[in-house]
C-alpha cells in the first residue's frame, strides 16, 4: 500500500461511480505530441517493488508518437534514472542532467527539475504530472529512505515544498499542468488541492490508502495510446474508471476510494469551507455535542482525523438538534462547492459514504482528540479559518465554552 496496508480476504467491493459532463480542458502546444505524462516515482523505500511492476505495465504499452510516458525513477536498491519508456523496455535518457545517480526525491527541487525538463525535451499539447510513493495527506509525501538514512530525519516533500516545486516550474515553463496525480494514500484533501491552485487544470487524488499496485498503468496506458486526442477531463475520467475496475477485480481490497477535482472550484471550496469554520466556532457553545455526532458519524479513513467534507457537511445541513440558519447554510455552500468541483469518483463498498474530498478534524477518538501541531504549518488552515476551528474543537474536552 502507498503508505498503509489494509488487505483482507474476501472481495465485496462495489463501485460507486459518478462521472459528470464538464467542458473539455483546451491546452495550447505545437505539433507533435498530444501528451506528456511525467511519473516522479520514487520507490525509495519499501514500494520498490511495486514501482518495478508499474514500470512493467507502462512497458506493456509504451510511448509512440502521440504520447510520451517519461518517468523519474529511483529505487532502494539503486540509484535513480530518468527513464523514456517505449513498448518492452525503458530507455536511460537523462545523461546531460547527471543520470543515474542517487537523486533525493524528497528535494522539491528535483521534482521542479524533473517537470522542467521533461516539458522542455517532450513538448506536447497536454502535460500530465503523477506523483507515485507514500502519502500522508496534508503531512507530506515522497519519502526517501536513502537520504533519510543518510540525515538520521525523515525526509519528504512538505505541502509547502510541493506548492514551492510546481510553482517554480511554472515559472519556468508557462505551463499549468493538465493533469497533476497522486498515486499516493490520502491525499484528496482541500489542503493538498490548495497547493496545486495555479499550477494544474484537474487533480486526481484518493480520500483513502491506496494499494501498493498503485494505479493500472497498463490499463491507463492502453488508452490514451488508443486515443491521444482525449481531453484532461477524459484521461482523468479514464483514469478513476479503470482503478476501479482494477481493484473491484483484484480480490482482497475492500477499501479504496478516486476521485477527481476540477481546480476552477478551489475558490469555490476554499471560500466554504472558511465560511463553515467560522459558523462552527461561534456555534460551539450552543451545539458541540451534535457537531461532534456530526463529524463522527460522517466517512473517516485510514486516519480518523480524514472526514469526508461533504459527509460532515450533510450531516450538519440534516441535524435537527442544529436550529442555526447560518451554520446550515455554511454546510450548503460547502455541499455545493463539493459536488461543483468533483467530477468522477470511485468508492469501494466500506467507503460508499465518500464524495471525493477529506479534510482534517481532530476527533474524540483516543489519540486522535488533540491538533496535529504540524497542521499550523499548513497553508490551507493558515488561509482558512480551518484551523482556528480544529484548534476548538479539539481543545473543548466537554466543557463549556469560554469558561475556565
Amino acid at each position: 500500500m502507498k503508505g498503509f496496508v489494509s488487505k483482507s480476504g474476501a472481495l465485496a467491493a462495489v463501485i460507486m461511480l459518478a462521472v459528470m459532463a464538464v467542458p473539455a480542458s483546451l491546452s495550447a502546444g505545437g505539433p507533435g505530441a498530444q501528451w506528456t505524462i511525467m511519473i516522479y516515482l520514487d520507490a525509495d523505500n519499501n514500494l520498490e517493488e511495486y514501482g518495478d511492476l508499474n514500470l512493467e505495465w507502462l512497458e506493456s504499452v509504451g510511448s509512440d508518437e502521440n504520447v510520451n510516458f517519461l518517468v523519474l525513477m529511483d529505487t532502494y536498491s539503486g540509484v535513480a534514472d530518468l527513464l523514456y519508456v517505449n513498448e518492452g523496455s525503458s530507455e536511460s535518457v537523462g545523461g546531460e542532467y547527471g543520470y543515474p545517480y542517487e537523486a533525493d526525491m524528497a528535494d522539491p527541487e528535483v521534482l521542479e527539475e524533473f517537470i522542467v525538463n521533461g516539458c522542455k525535451d517532450y513538448p506536447a499539447s497536454n502535460y500530465a504530472l503523477i506523483l507515485w510513493d507514500h502519502g500522508g495527506g496534508w503531512r507530506g509525501l515522497c519519502w526517501d529512505d536513502t537520504t533519510s538514512e543518510e540525515t538520521g530525519e525523515s525526509e519528504f516533500i512538505s505541502m509547502v515544498e510541493l506548492r514551492d516545486a510546481l510553482l517554480d516550474a511554472k515559472e519556468q515553463t508557462g505551463i499549468v499542468l493538465d493533469v497533476v496525480g497522486f498515486d499516493l494514500c490520502l491525499m484528496a484533501m482541500p489542503e493538498v488541492a490548495y497547493q496545486v491552485r495555479d499550477c494544474a487544470k484537474y487533480v486526481i487524488f484518493s480520500e483513502e490508502t491506496v494499494p501498493g499496485a498503485g494505479f493500472p498503468y497498463d490499463a491507463i496506458a492502453e488508452d490514451i495510446t488508443a486515443d491521444p486526442d482525449m481531453s484532461a477531463v477524459e484521461l482523468c475520467e479514464a483514469i478513476v474508471v479503470d482503478y476501479g475496475i482494477y481493484y473491484t477485480e483484484e480480490p482482497g481490497w475492500v477499501d479504496w476510494t478516486l476521485s477527481a477535482f476540477d481546480m476552477k472550484y478551489m475558490d469555490d471550496v476554499f471560500r466554504a469551507v472558511d465560511d463553515l469554520g467560522i459558523e462552527l466556532i461561534a456555534s460551539m457553545q450552543d451545539y458541540m455535542n451534535a457537531i461532534q455526532k456530526d463529524v463522527i458519524s460522517a466517512q473517516k479513513y485510514y486516519y480518523p482525523y480524514n472526514i469526508d467534507l461533504k459527509g460532515f457537511a450533510m450531516n450538519l445541513l440534516a441535524d435537527d438538534a442544529i436550529d442555526n440558519p447560518d451554520l446550515k447554510d455554511a454546510a450548503a455552500e460547502v455541499i455545493e462547492a463539493v459536488e461543483g468541483g468533483v467530477f468522477a469518483m470511485v468508492n469501494s463498498k466500506l467507503n460508499q459514504d465518500s464524495y471525493g474530498l477529506a479534510i482534517y478534524i481532530p476527533t474524540t477518538n483516543d489519540g486522535m482528540h488533540h491538533i496535529k501541531e504540524t497542521y499550523l504549518d499548513i497553508p490551507f488552515g493558515q488561509d482558512t479559518s480551518w484551523y482556528d476551528f480544529a484548534v476548538a474543537i479539539s481543545n473543548w474536552d466537554g466543557k463549556t465554552w469560554g469558561q475556565e
